[in-house]
């Protein structure tokens, strides 16, 4: 049986996402300043136009028109490091909001943009007490033309954060990337043989970061011009997940001194790099910072992270560079967004330790989802939710922003969303029905959890303990071909309806699989056989007409097979 995989969950959900910036183009046949002006007039919903829609806001036309410009108060703010609103604590709750279609996330493309959808959506979420929606500002590539930002774009923008201030709900506004148009050539500028082009040169190059600077700031301008609900904004994000290329310069160089936007450093050090990076990110962070909140004083400003790779070993994120402690001790972000998906290879607590999270500052969950490849059922991702948010109390997170509110239809690795089946992940989820999200509404039939696990023999790092711990994204592996087996014995002797169990081997191959029951009277009895082809990621379960009472342990013993023996999961249901 082979080790288990680690999967890189931001290259499938991020890489998904850095796929959603495909398809929108602006148009820029005109000359504009960095903003092209405000649009007036009213429109309905659009579903497959590519010309700009009319919004259905009442906009100003130009900033002359209007009284001065006063800068609205936010309902959410931070107070001794807790966030607020209206004087009392509030937990971010709620979803992200992507309409994946053509190649795109369509939700602020002016030529998609459906407003009624997007009301319908945040006055169900609502509804259920869901206060917060995380929304892409630009992974569509519709954002900007070669003059500056789309006026179009900005004019949908702020449509949608009256529709969330209509309902109630607070966005957090976040930018996947600076968009290829005007801005991301110009952000590649500093690229040298010492810096690698794209992200590398992106934040650690001085042309890097005025880019930055002038795309925040143009964004606001904008904004403000249209006189658009400042205050439904509860946090703009800079990046949806900041990374850098560990395999390309400068962090792959060895040797030499290095530029930066933050200065020079010397690539022998390991500490000097380290410090490159943390010194780059809360120089630019301090930047945008700035910019943002000259022109929304009372904005809070966060930025997106996957996990790092320590000092608990993972591989999320495969050769992708993150370091978030150095900037959760000493940054300019208000409150930090550090993202975490269930049944990968961490716990949630191991998550919180290489984020390096303390009690200073807010932090939110941002991103967390249940993969449909990994939870065979909308069941068991609301249920595997629940859990991982609870556990997340414990570790620092105060806010949680699930992944998503539809399903990304068409990419790969897509998590169960608020819209499939009949709604239960969208219900148990709900603040109206778990008002406390650190406490779990729903019972967990497993009884394998709460029992102890023993096999004839187990790798170091693969222990039996992972075949009950309800990730999937750990094993038991024997290190060893068949015969092996695992026993779980329950916490008491207790009815059992069903066992599943979760394959993992490679390559795939016929197996034999015995199921013995021990009973609380001493005796034992074999339930099922199992005599098939089977392959990583098979489900194999029984279920019995009459449940068996009395159970006090379940053996699985492994007969033959074509690898060494593992199971992801062994579930023993009530």
């Amino acid at each position: 049986m082979r080790p288990k995989s680690l999967s890189p969950v931001p290259l499938r959900v991020l890489a998904g996402l850095l796929l959603i910036a495909a398809a929108c183009s602006s148009s820029a046949d005109s000359p504009t300043p960095a903003t092209e002006p405000a649009t007036t007039g009213t429109t309905s919903s659009s579903t497959a136009s590519s010309a700009p829609p009319e919004t259905t806001t009442t906009l100003a036309a130009t900033s002359t028109s209007l009284a001065p410009w006063v800068p609205p108060e936010h309902e959410v703010t931070i107070v001794d490091g807790v966030l607020t609103r209206d004087g009392v604590g509030f937990v971010p709750r709620g979803a992200n909001y992507v309409q994946f279609t053509a190649g795109a996330d369509r939700a602020l493309d002016p030529g998609w943009f459906d407003d009624e959808a997007m009301n319908k959506a945040f006055r169900e979420l609502a509804a259920r007490g869901y206060n917060t929606v995380r929304m892409f500002l630009d992974s569509c590539q519709c954002s900007s033309t070669r003059d500056g930002i789309s006026g179009p774009w900005l004019d949908t923008v702020a449509a949608a954060m009256q529709i969330a201030a209509d309902n109630g709900i607070v966005l957090i506004l976040t930018s996947n990337d600076l968009p290829d148009i005007r801005y991301g050539d110009a952000a590649n500028a500093g690229a040298n043989d010492s810096i690698a082009g794209y992200r590398n040169a992106h934040d650690l190059t001085a042309a890097g970061h005025d880019v930055f600077v002038e795309y925040w700031g143009a964004i606001l301008d904008g904004l403000v011009e249209r006189r658009a609900p400042l205050e439904a904004v509860l946090a703009w994000s800079i990046l949806n997940e900041q990374w850098l290329f560990n395999a390309e310069p400068p962090l792959s160089l060895t040797s030499g001194m290095v530029a930066t936007a933050a200065g020079d450093y010397d690539m022998a050090d390991a500490d000097a790099k380290r410090a490159m990076v943390t010194d780059n990110l809360r120089t630019l962070t301090a930047r945008v910072v700035e910019a943002i909140k000259q022109r929304d004083p009372h904005g809070l400003v966060t930025m997106g992270f996957f996990t790092p790779q320590f000092p608990n070993p993972t591989g999320i994120g495969g050769t992708w560079y993150v370091d978030t402690a150095p900037l959760v001790a000493d940054s300019a972000l208000d409150l930090f967004d550090f993202h975490a998906y269930p049944g990968l290879d961490m716990t949630v607590a191991q998550h919180g330790e290489n984020f390096g999270i303390d009690a200073a500052k807010p932090v939110i969950m941002g991103e967390l989802g249940a993969f449909i490849d990994i939870y065979d059922s909308v069941d068991a991702a609301a249920l595997a939710s629940q859990e991982w948010i609870a556990a997340s109390c414990g570790a620092g997170w105060d806010g949680w922003i699930y992944w998503g509110y539809d399903r990304l239809r068409g990419v790969g690795d897509a998590t169960w969303s608020f819209t499939d089946g009949n709604g239960e992940l969208f219900d148990a989820l709900a603040p109206i029905g778990q008002p406390d999200p650190c406490v779990p509404t729903l019972i967990d039939p497993n009884l394998a959890k709460g029992g102890t696990a023993t096999a004839s023999r187990s790798l170091e790092d693969e222990p039996p303990s992972a075949a009950i711990d309800g990730n999937p994204g750990t094993q038991w592996g024997a290190g060893a071909s068949p015969t092996q087996w695992i026993e779980i014995t329950l916490a008491e002797p207790s009815k059992v309806s069903t066992v599943r169990l979760l394959v993992a081997q490679f390559p795939e191959g016929d197996t034999s699989h015995e199921l013995r029951f021990s009973y609380l009277d001493g005796s034992t009895e074999v339930v099922a056989s199992f005599d098939e082809l089977t392959r990583q990621n098979d489900w194999l379960e029984v279920t019995f007409d009459v449940p068996r009472a009395d159970v006090v342990s379940v053996r699985v013993t492994t007969r033959s097979g074509p690898s060494w023996v593992a199971w992801g999961e062994v579930e023993i249901l009530r």
